[in-house]
């Protein structure tokens, strides 16, 4: 990649909006579905692998979750969207909300939609708590 262009999964993640409690439960839901659905080796073995090639640890996969995703599609190909829309799915879960699966919605998307929400319920709390 040269530096002009963006992936699009970089693309995508310039306009997540992240907080620390998205994060860990972002990063909680990653390190689960990784261990439930590949098993805890290959979870493992992704993880070492973005700390040695993309100098990312696991405690900061959110933050480099363009380079995580990547991984996975280059790793697994279609079956990476299942992976992800099972971390969806695993967010939505520890946020306490309904997950809806949609097809052609890839984690990114569910990311958007969780991080609208966030935005409108904090929006919601501002307004009926001022005076």
């Amino acid at each position: 990649m040269n530096g002009l262009t963006k992936t699009p999964y970089e693309q995508r993640f310039s306009s997540y909006v992240r907080s620390n409690r998205v994060d860990d439960l972002l990063r909680d839901s990653i390190d689960e579905v990784l261990a439930d659905l590949l098993g805890r080796q290959v979870r493992e073995a992704v993880y070492d692998y973005l700390e040695r090639n993309c100098s990312c640890r696991r405690e900061n996969i959110s933050v480099h979750l363009p380079k995580f995703l990547e991984l996975l599609e280059e790793a697994f190909g279609k079956a990476s969207k299942t992976i992800g829309r099972t971390i969806a799915r695993r967010l939505f879960e520890k946020l306490g909300w309904e997950f809806q699966d949609t097809p052609n919605l890839e984690l990114f998307d569910y990311l958007d939609a969780a991080n609208a929400r966030i935005m409108k319920e904090l929006t919601e709390r501002a307004i009926s708590s001022s005076p």
